[in-house]
């Protein structure tokens, strides 16, 4: 038997389950092992290291759960753009309110999630408009 998967609510579990892994992918860069050939720049380790690993480790984990969302449940980051990207807006702009010492963290995370939601989002609705107008 078939359920119908209400496409709204699951782009919105999805966004939250993205804002939710924010944290997560701050403190995987935090902990990331610096490789030895990167030792004697102590000025890169301190301030662009943990940020680097970050931004690559939220890339992957929002290209794996965008194809997780679309093979899983049939989503498309097209469908409903607006409830996939509004839990994570939501938690930067409380970030930005209470926490503004965890902000820039949350940034190196939440812009390559961002990007490539958006990015996403925009190809598929490129791609699906033109196979409409074909």
């Amino acid at each position: 038997m078939m359920f119908k998967v209400n496409k709204k609510l699951w782009s919105f579990n999805f966004g939250c389950l993205i804002a939710g892994s924010l944290v997560w992918l701050v403190h995987i860069g935090n902990l990331a092992p610096v490789p030895s050939i990167l030792h004697p720049h102590t000025d890169f380790i301190l301030d662009y290291y943990p940020g680097s690993i970050t931004a690559i480790s939220a890339s992957i984990v929002s290209l794996f759960m965008l194809f997780f969302m679309h093979k899983g449940f049939k989503l498309c980051a097209s469908e409903h753009t607006f409830w996939l990207l509004l839990p994570t807006l939501c938690f930067i702009t409380l970030t930005l309110l209470i926490g503004q010492f965890m902000f820039s963290s949350i940034m190196f995370a939440a812009v390559p999630i961002l990007f490539v939601l958006s990015v996403s989002a925009v190809i598929f609705r490129l791609r699906n408009r033109h196979q409409s107008v074909a």
